[in-house]
């Protein structure tokens, strides 16, 4: 593992064992030295595997246990770096889910998908704000969302079909409202940042590996927002390429 820095940025990613929310971590880390990146996962086993990989290259992250849907295993992440560090830096809200089970009614798999995609990240984010508040530098958070959040992009009739999936595109949505209202509580004080991204449809687990794009190239913006000084933007929602219409 590299030195750690006597002064950390501290960070922390959710559902950073695969996918989006590793090449996320994987990127902080290796760009950013002097940031510690705490990588999360629900599977104790699967984070510790994905952590030690990027350790194994002399990055500067650890694995700990978060399970968004869980207030226990929530709790149990703030207190971890409570003690730690005693205050956060970076919060990035990366894991998500598509669908709910197939034999489920509409009902569950709505529920299934809002629990993760929207309550966890809100509880998340509500859960770090106290740590946030002890970091003497810049609170950046960000919310890694999708275009198919967009009201804009649904009902635009100039851009094609656009992929279903209600249960995720509405998740999307609320999860977008959540972000701006957590930024319009801060609006006023600069060294505060809420922010959302869509990494674009990049060949994850998520979607079979269908996506055209690298997981790589999914965490640049997310990379970029967490990365914001005091005089970079708040309340946006964007992709590498710029600004998403809401």
């Amino acid at each position: 593992m590299s030195r750690e820095s006597a002064d950390p940025t501290v960070a922390l990613v959710t559902g950073a064992n695969q996918g989006i929310g590793y090449e996320i971590a994987k990127r902080l880390a290796s760009e950013h030295p002097d940031y510690h990146v705490f990588m999360t996962g629900r599977r104790k086993e699967a984070i510790e595997k994905a952590a030690s990989e990027l350790q194994e290259a002399g990055l500067n992250v650890e694995p700990l246990v978060l399970d968004i849907t869980s207030d226990d295993s929530i709790k149990l992440a703030v207190d971890t770096v409570r003690t730690k560090f005693g205050h956060l830096d970076v919060l990035i809200n990366n894991a998500g889910i598509l669908l709910g089970k197939p034999e489920d009614s509409t009902r569950q798999k709505l529920a299934t998908v809002y629990n993760t995609n929207v309550f966890g990240s809100i509880a998340v984010t509500d859960a770090f704000i106290p740590l946030l508040r002890e970091s003497s530098k810049v609170k950046r958070v960000v919310f890694v969302s999708s275009g198919l959040g967009s009201l804009a992009i649904r009902t635009d009739p100039n851009l094609g079909p656009v992929r279903d999936f209600i249960e995720y595109g509405s998740s999307k949505a609320a999860l977008n409202h959540a972000a701006m209202t957590f930024a319009s509580r801060y609006r006023d004080d600069k060294m505060w940042k809420f922010n959302i991204c869509c990494p674009g449809y990049c060949a994850t687990n998520m979607n079979s590996y269908e996506g055209p794009d690298e997981a790589s190239l999914g965490s640049l913006q997310a990379v970029h927002l967490a990365t914001l000084g005091p005089d970079g933007a708040s309340a946006t929602f964007s992709n590498r390429h710029g600004p998403i219409p809401w």
